[in-house]
């Protein structure tokens, strides 16, 4: 009863965050799920031990969330929902998946796959290195997963909380591009890097 009671107000303070303020709301969650996937990838594919994790690379992925993919993610579904009108729901649905796979996930793959490479240090040639090294495995793996998360996303997720959805599918997404973006790292223990 009271586990209960304490469910419903998280839920209601979640509620009147996301209502008042969607963008902040969207780019936090955002950035805690993608740091979840980083240390996800860390811990789980790259066999690291929790005091050998790259805290700074965790924090880089949470601030690349919480200030560029939250609030991104946010703005396109909103565009897609004010600007694609069709009545019958799957056809909306599938034309939404249309426009996010086909216009915006390339594009904005393209910036992540650069923003990563910026804030891990690289600079000019070898960020066109990084991306031409990786965009292409990064967009067929999308095109895996995406676009039946977004069928699904369009067709019975209330735009508000379209973002959260896209976010959780995506923890198993961010753990892949972390470890994608990261194979090359140089490992630093956490002992020694604080």
């Amino acid at each position: 009863m009271v586990f209960k009671h304490f469910l419903t107000k998280v839920q209601n303070v979640y509620k009147y965050v996301l209502n008042n303020h969607p963008y902040a709301t969207q780019g936090v969650q955002a950035g805690m799920i993608m740091g979840a996937g980083d240390v996800m990838a860390q811990v789980a594919i790259e066999k690291r031990s929790l005091d050998n994790i790259n805290i700074l690379r965790t924090g880089q992925f949470t601030m690349l969330g919480t200030f560029l993919i939250g609030p991104t993610l946010r703005l396109v579904y909103g565009i897609l929902d004010r600007k694609i009108k069709t009545q019958h729901p799957l056809k909306r649905a599938l034309q939404k998946v249309a426009c996010d796979q086909l216009l915006f996930a390339p594009i904005f793959n393209l910036i992540v796959t650069s923003a990563i490479s910026i804030i891990q240090g690289y600079r000019g040639q070898a960020i066109i290195e990084r991306v031409r090294e990786n965009y292409v495995d990064i967009m067929m793996t999308n095109y895996c997963l995406w676009p039946a998360a977004q069928i699904i996303n369009f067709s019975f997720v209330p735009l508000n909380y379209q973002v959260l959805y896209a976010q959780t599918v995506a923890l198993g997404w961010n753990t892949y591009f972390s470890w994608k973006m990261s194979k090359h790292e140089v490992v630093i223990p956490v002992s020694k890097a604080m």
